[in-house]
């Protein structure tokens, strides 16, 4: 048989290959781009935990200098003051410094020959003349921190850092220094909490690649504190001068390959140094490769099975073909195949032989030929019905044969596809005997050929028969039932008054039914659905009783779980939104009605997205079912629990109090019992969570005749507020919420209509260098409204942000700024302005935004050069390389681009790197305070050092003061904007204000 059917062998081959070939592909590539993956998060990871680090120990260094300069201070004053140090009190000095120094680190204090003088240690004859940081000092006569690589220890074998500081005489010559012996054992504490995985690595060594720390420690030699060595392609990147970067070894100390972070520290002769090791972070993906492979395995096993299957079947159909036709002459039932018309096309022998008739007689001939049960139009009906049966039909007809004799048959007729058409395929049989003995059988085939259990019992209730199905509902044999009365089945649910009404019926009517509490042989209660019915003579009498017995358990049961589905949360087991909505109406009804205030509590877990983000949702599942629990123990049986969704509760107090002043007081008390109790740990098969809620708080009854969805509404609001202030609280509803809410539709709508009625217009703020001499402006969008007056924009952006509204109102404050700098340019006094407009993250994310700009560049012939595109770094957040593509086509025509606000954001230092930006805007947060905060002074003159490093300028807004000023130059920064050189103007202000600085310059 084979070779008949070789090409459907070869086709089916083929195919089984080809698919195998294919999922093996889709596999391979899965794998690729998942270690890409996986290696890109690694780096990611090393270059935060680096950046720690470096922060980590750089805070350290900061601090030790800052007890040096304290005692630096001292000693000089008292030198001017006293001309002398006091022993006593210098060394008290020493020994009560408040901090780690003092229990970590020696402190010691040398005279100009570098003999030391003073100590919180024995100081024994310690001299530090010999040491080069030591000669340093005394040469260069200026306040220095000296911070030594990593050396033995003076007064023993051990590794330590020393931090020197040289203080004067009254008369500013060299006096002698102060230091600190820092032990190389302080890093230790500083690199053991890193979160490294079972092969990481953290390392911190000088920059001569001595080893200060390593954690794991190395047993080895060469893994030990004061080793010089480690990775070369660590020791390339050191000596290379880099002050940061990523590095991947192969040849570590361990043997072990890693990707790592590595950073420079500027305050001491040290670097840093976090690694991952490779098969950490490749776990999965090697766990991925294992599935892969038997996936590829179980697949080529399943394809390859189901291609044998098929063959098998194709086979086997051929087969049955020749079966099918031996059957069709041998069978005994009556075979016929009619079309959708009910036109004979094919019959078996057996089938001319029951209606008495020939093949070619017969053929062409419709089923009213031989069919005498049914007339034409009801034959038509079961064609028509066989038509929409997919599994067929069955019905009794009546045949008539040739010599006019009429029988009953049976015939099974299903719809199938026959060279390209649906046929029926009928079977008839002769069932004239099974009719006979159905006539004689039909009483007990009634009674007990049924699911349904029966029972018959004589006129005194005595049981005769039952049924097996009586038998499998009651547990009782039919042999343990005769002779007894139905009594046996009583549950005692039912009183004496039941029965007698149930009998009383029965005699009247001559049946009953309804539902009944039984009692099985093992003593079970069930419901169940029983028919008694009367067995009477001709004369009237009762001769029997039957009763047919439906078992409802499951349908009561069923019945019980459509209602918990309908009213109940199926995670929690708490009553739903439904539910709830159904109490929380009644409760508001009762409210008004007994004058007693109720409370709804909206409560929401905080961040349970992220515990679902990173443990899975059945973990999270799991949080919520502990979460109800206690809820429920928080607030007792008296009140309703409910899950609205997700991880929102709602707890409804019914009834809690007359007076308001009373129920905020009682509901204090209930929230925050939820609060302490919802904070308290959570412990999961192998982890413990904490977690915590905020919640907001409405009470029913304030007003009468509420709609059921404005105490609700009132709740999430005071929900948002809990939030806002902070989580892991509760407040109360508040009406300024609700005005807060209004006014902010308002701004919605009216939004729309100032821009049609040019009701916007823009402000320019003057920017000014070193010389303060103009060179640019920033536009500012401000709202003229006809009758609130000029609406600040922090009050309407917002809102542009939420609806969308923000595309078409940045496309004309960009519009609106580029045809002023088309008019500007017509100007020598002001053809040199640039003009910087503000670009939100929507307007930039969209994909046609570079297009946009160039298309209004060329409609207002604005030149390109003088447009300053300022970003926030919320839309560095976006891709990466989408970022750089739209900057670079903008930038490939003129326009310059400025990071705005910046420190504030969470933008990466590598994507800044990466991004090309003209300009760094530090935020006027940094300015306000930078002569009174040393923080904010410092991450100042950070932002201006890290412009001049990536080769940008810098520009700071809100200089009001010529001291700021002042000391924004001192750190470098030449460019400023703020009130010291002007304020948002209109455009004629701007223009006279312009003229004013030129007739000054």
């Amino acid at each position: 048989m084979l070779h008949k059917n070789k090409p459907v062998f070869i086709i089916l081959v083929l195919t089984v290959v080809i698919i195998n070939i294919f999922m093996i592909s889709l596999l391979a590539y899965t794998l690729h781009t998942s270690r890409e993956r996986e290696e890109a998060e690694a780096r990611t990871s090393v270059e935060n935990l680096t950046l720690l680090l470096e922060k980590s120990v750089s805070s350290s260094s900061r601090e030790i200098d800052l007890s040096l300069n304290t005692l630096r201070v001292y000693l000089e004053k008292e030198l001017r003051d006293k001309q002398q140090i006091d022993d006593k009190e210098i060394n008290i000095l020493i020994q009560k410094q408040e901090n780690w120094i003092s229990s970590i680190a020696r402190i010691h204090i040398t005279n100009a020959k570098g003999q030391v003088k003073f100590g919180d240690h024995d100081i024994g004859s310690l001299n530090y003349a010999n040491y080069s940081f030591f000669k340093e000092a005394q040469q260069q006569d200026q306040d220095q921190l000296f911070v030594t690589k990593l050396i033995r220890d003076p007064n023993s074998q051990g590794w330590v850092h020393i931090f020197a500081r040289p203080y004067n005489q009254a008369d500013g010559t060299f006096a002698g220094i102060i230091t600190t012996i820092l032990p190389a054992s302080y890093f230790n504490h500083l690199i053991r909490e890193l979160n490294i995985g079972p092969n990481g690595a953290v390392l911190v060594e000088d920059l001569d690649m001595r080893i200060i720390a390593r954690n794991p420690m190395l047993k080895t030699p060469n893994g030990q504190v004061g080793f010089v060595g480690g990775p070369p392609e660590l020791s390339q990147l050191v000596h290379s001068g880099a002050q940061s970067g990523t590095i991947y070894t192969q040849k570590s100390l361990d043997k072990i390959p890693r990707i790592g972070g590595f950073r420079r520290l500027s305050s001491m002769p040290v670097f840093v140094s976090v690694a991952l090791a490779e098969d950490d972070y490749l776990e999965k993906w090697y766990e991925d490769i294992i599935e892969a492979i038997l996936l590829g395995i179980f697949f080529l096993a399943v394809t390859s099975i189901a291609a044998w299957l098929l063959w098998h079947q194709i086979q086997a159909n051929m087969l049955a073909n020749r079966r099918s036709r031996m059957l069709l002459c041998n069978a005994q039932d009556g075979i016929h195949v009619i079309n959708r018309e009910g036109s004979l096309l094919e019959g078996s022998d057996s089938f001319f032989r029951m209606i008495g008739s020939t093949p070619q007689a017969a053929l062409g001939k419709t089923l009213g030929y031989w069919d005498n049960g049914y007339n034409q139009a009801e034959l038509q009906d079961l064609i028509n019905r066989g038509m929409s049966t997919p599994e067929g039909i069955r019905f009794e007809t009546f045949y008539q044969n040739a010599q006019g004799e009429r029988y009953p048959v049976e015939v099974s007729s299903v719809l199938v596809h026959l060279d390209d058409d649906e046929v029926f395929f009928c079977s008839a049989r002769d069932i004239t005997e099974r009719k006979k003995a159905e006539e004689t059988q039909r009483i007990a085939a009634t009674a007990f050929d049924s699911q349904v259990g029966m029972l018959i019992t004589d006129p005194n209730m005595a049981i005769l028969r039952a049924n097996r199905a009586l038998t499998e509902i009651t547990g009782y044999s039919e042999q343990e039932l005769i002779g007894h009365t139905p009594k046996v089945f009583q549950s005692g649910m039912h009183d004496k008054n039941f029965y007698a009404c149930m009998w009383d019926h029965i005699r009247t009517t001559g049946s009953w039914q309804g539902e009944i509490w039984n009692k099985r042989k093992n003593g079970e209660r069930y419901p169940q659905h029983i028919l008694i019915a009367a067995v009477r003579d001709k004369n009237d009498q009762t001769t029997h009783y039957v009763a047919s017995i439906s078992d409802i358990s499951a349908y009561k049961a069923s019945e019980e779980k459509v209602h918990l589905l309908a009213f109940y949360d199926s995670l929690t087991k708490l009553p739903n939104r439904s539910l709830f909505l159904e109490r929380l109406e009644q409760s508001m009804r009762e409210a008004d009605n007994k004058k007693r205030f109720g409370v709804i509590l909206y409560i929401d877990l905080d961040n349970f997205k992220a515990l679902n983000d990173t443990e899975g949702h059945e973990t999270g599942d799991r949080l919520l079912q502990q979460v109800a629990t206690r809820l429920l123990e928080c607030v007792g049986a008296n009140h309703m629990v409910a899950r609205l969704g997700s991880d929102e509760f709602v707890v409804l107090l019914d009834q809690l109090g007359a007076s308001e002043a009373d129920t905020i007081q009682q509901v204090e008390t209930i929230a925050k019992r939820i609060l302490q109790a919802l904070a308290q740990p959570y412990f999961f098969a192998d982890s413990e969570y904490r977690s915590s809620a905020s919640i907001g708080i409405s009470l029913l009854g304030l007003k009468a005749h509420e709609n059921v969805q404005d105490p609700i509404k009132r709740a999430d609001m005071a929900l948002s507020e809990a939030k806002n202030y902070g989580r892991n609280t509760y407040r109360f509803f508040d009406p300024l919420i609700q005005s807060q809410v209004q006014q902010r539709a308002e701004i919605d709508v009216g939004l729309r209509q100032a821009l049609e009625k040019k009701q916007l217009v823009l402000y320019y703020q003057p920017q000014v260098n070193g010389a303060q001499q103009v060179t640019g402006v920033e536009a500012l969008l401000r709202w003229q409204h006809p009758t609130k007056g000029m609406i600040s924009p922090a009050h309407f952006i917002p809102v542009a942000e939420e609806n969308g509204f923000i595309i078409p109102l940045g496309q004309w404050v960009l519009e609106s700024a580029c045809l002023q700098l088309s008019e500007w340019v017509k100007h020598p006094q002001t053809a040199h302005l640039s003009i910087a407009v503000n670009v939100s993250a929507s307007q930039f994310a969209r994909e046609e935004f570079a297009q946009g700009v160039l298309d209004i560049l060329e409609h207002t012939q604005a030149p390109a050069h003088l447009l300053k595109l300022e970003l926030t770094e919320s839309a560095l957040v976006m891709r990466v390389e989408d970022i750089i593509e739209k900057i670079t086509v903008l930038k490939r025509h003129g326009v310059s681009f400025s990071l705005d606000d910046f420190g504030t954001g969470y933008s990466s230092l590598t994507y800044l790197k990466r991004i090309p930006i003209d300009q760094l805007k530090i935020d006027q947060g940094f300015v306000r305070d930078i002569l009174i905060s040393a923080n904010d002074a410092e991450i100042a003159k950070m932002i201006i050092v890290l412009a001049k490093k990536l080769g940008i300028s810098v520009l700071a807004e809100g200089v009001e003061t010529e001291a700021q000023r002042d000391m924004l130059e001192k750190q470098g920064c030449y460019h400023y904007q703020g009130y010291l050189f002007g304020k948002p103007m209109p455009i004629h202000e701007l223009e006279q204000y312009l003229l004013l600085q030129q007739t000054w310059l």
